[in-house]
């Protein structure tokens, strides 16, 4: 990874920055000042694991300070920071797949999240990032910043290249919903379930004429967090439904009603394509759990970490502190945490708690 600033008068290593920062964040850190803290606060032989400066004229470890962090986490290559931690967690699930029945990513939603903080008064400009995500993991495979929403179609491809896609399910929101998202898949071995909305006009009115009455309805009903969701799948094979587009082996239809507490109802219908074989209920997992991407990582990292209300702007620091966050909250899942808000405060109460979920020795 390159270092951003000149060789004369570096006293801290780029590599120690950037794991102190990383094991800072593992604490729950929110900000520079934050990470400063953690570090200043570290003992010996924290900071001999985490490689810090030994000062020969003091005899003992020395943190970077808090400017120091600070400068280079706004300089630093946010797209190195981003290649190195998420090639570093698919090695992770790799070496733990070893020993776990669990042996690589399965299913993998893809979306993007605009970090709000960082958007103009106007409301334009702002770190726009489309990551993949570990659906039977929780963990973050690869992350890409991308110039807004409509480019994550653009982006969909590169992102997905990073990873091993054979045999796996991916999911994404309509946008991304494009033949040539479909080829691509089929290409690396992947198969797909898309969304199809009114933005693929000819699909989508496809697919509201098809024959839905000759095909058999299963039904899941499920009561929590203040409401009661019943939903509905009907799934038609391919050449049945007479539905064109590539490598499609079924479409299916998925209403929702849901009931609130106080009364409320809200109804909805959605169509889409697959090329998966899977039975009907497995389908409606695959839509349901996509969205564990937005409850398991852009949620977190928002309210865990307060990362729209963060005034973190400058440089490449609010991707670079994005990453760091998708790497405490990955190895606090692969270590057992289901409640983030909970692993963050258990770590923050023992220096050496970070760097065991690091794998720091």
């Amino acid at each position: 990874m390159p270092d951003p600033r000149e060789r004369r008068g570096i006293r801290h290593r780029l590599l120690p920055i950037l794991l102190i920062a990383a094991a800072a964040v593992c604490a729950g850190a929110r900000s520079f000042t934050a990470i400063g803290e953690w570090a200043a606060d570290a003992p010996q032989h924290i900071l001999a694991r985490l490689a810090a400066r030994r000062d020969p004229c003091l005899d003992r470890f020395v943190a970077p300070g808090e400017s120091t962090l600070r400068r280079i986490l706004q300089r630093v290559d946010a797209e190195a920071v981003d290649a190195a931690i998420c090639a570093w967690l698919q090695e992770r699930l790799a070496h733990l797949s070893q020993n776990q029945a669990h042996s690589r990513a399965e299913a993998i939603a893809v979306d993007g999240k605009t970090m709000r903080g960082t958007t103009r008064p106007d409301g334009s400009g702002g770190v726009h990032l489309l990551a993949a995500f570990d659906r039977s993991t929780g963990t973050v495979l690869a992350q890409a910043d991308v110039p807004g929403k409509a480019s994550e179609v653009a982006w969909f491809a590169p992102l997905l290249d990073r990873i091993d896609l054979t045999g796996v399910i991916v999911t994404a929101d309509a946008l991304h919903t494009t033949a040539e998202h479909a080829r691509y898949l089929h290409q690396r071995g992947a198969r797909y379930v898309f969304l199809v909305k009114g933005n693929r006009g000819y699909l989508h009115r496809n697919l509201l004429t098809r024959p839905w009455t000759d095909a058999q309805p299963h039904h899941t009903c499920d009561t929590g967090h203040g409401r009661h969701e019943h939903r509905t799948i009907q799934v038609l094979p391919a050449p049945v439904s007479g539905v064109r587009f590539p490598h499609t082996a079924q479409v299916f239809r998925l209403a929702r009603h849901v009931t609130h507490a106080g009364g409320r109802v809200h109804r909805e219908t959605v169509h889409g394509v697959t090329s998966s074989a899977d039975p009907p209920m497995l389908l409606a997992r695959h839509i349901r759990d996509h969205w564990g991407i937005e409850n398991r990582l852009h949620w977190v990292r928002d309210v865990s970490y307060g990362e729209d209300a963060s005034r973190v702007r400058v440089g490449t620091a609010p991707r670079v502190m994005a990453g760091l966050r998708n790497l405490a909250i990955s190895v606090l899942r692969l270590a057992g945490h289901a409640n983030i808000a909970a692993g963050l405060r258990h770590a923050a109460r023992d220096h050496a708690r970070p760097l065991t979920l690091l794998g720091i020795t």
